[in-house]
């Protein structure tokens, strides 16, 4: 588009210097929605309980993989996204600097069409091996696995983070668990 050439474009560095909830895509601020919805809040914390006792129950195999919720992803100087729940490895920074293994975004109506599409298309170039859309309202999720650069559909239920380490999310389950 023509006219997008008039809107400001800014960097991670501007970013980090913003109040309230935002994202960066490609350079353009995006605004967060207001806080999400009470199912919403509900299917990630059901996700986050699952997967943080599946890394503890596999700490010995895990190593330092640990699972975070809304932390800013620095994908480079003009991008940067704050999944609703990663998955990473040998992360030591305050924000997230490489790609996590895994992610999942809870969906709602203000954030489908940006989580089916503009972050699957982040999320794939940037090679995150494992990503779940859910929808807490329907009590579904799409589950995509990385291969050979594409995501596919994956329908198994566990989720090799590492070499040795695999998790297991029952995923018809935890979408069971919403009211």
């Amino acid at each position: 588009m023509e006219s997008l050439k008039y809107l400001p474009r800014y960097t991670a560095s501007d970013y980090q210097l913003w109040e309230g909830e935002w994202e960066l895509i490609d350079g353009r601020a995006v605004s967060m929605s207001p806080s999400p919805v009470r199912k919403h809040q509900q299917l990630g914390t059901v996700f986050l309980h699952h997967i943080y006792e599946e890394l503890t129950k596999n700490k010995d195999n895990c190593g330092n993989c640990e699972v975070v919720f809304e932390l800013d992803w620095i994908v480079n100087e003009n991008t940067v996204l704050r999944p609703d729940i990663s998955v990473i490895c040998d992360e030591a920074n305050d924000f997230i600097t490489k790609a996590p293994v895994l992610i999942i975004e809870i969906i709602s109506p203000s954030t489908a069409l940006k989580d089916k599409h503009i972050k699957y298309e982040i999320y794939q170039a940037q090679g995150v091996k494992y990503y779940i859309i859910a929808d807490a309202s329907a009590k579904t999720c799409q589950v995509y696995s990385l291969v050979d650069g594409i995501y596919q559909t994956y329908s198994s239920l566990s989720f090799d983070i590492h070499h040795s380490c695999a998790l297991h999310l029952d995923l018809p389950a935890i979408v069971a668990a919403i009211k």
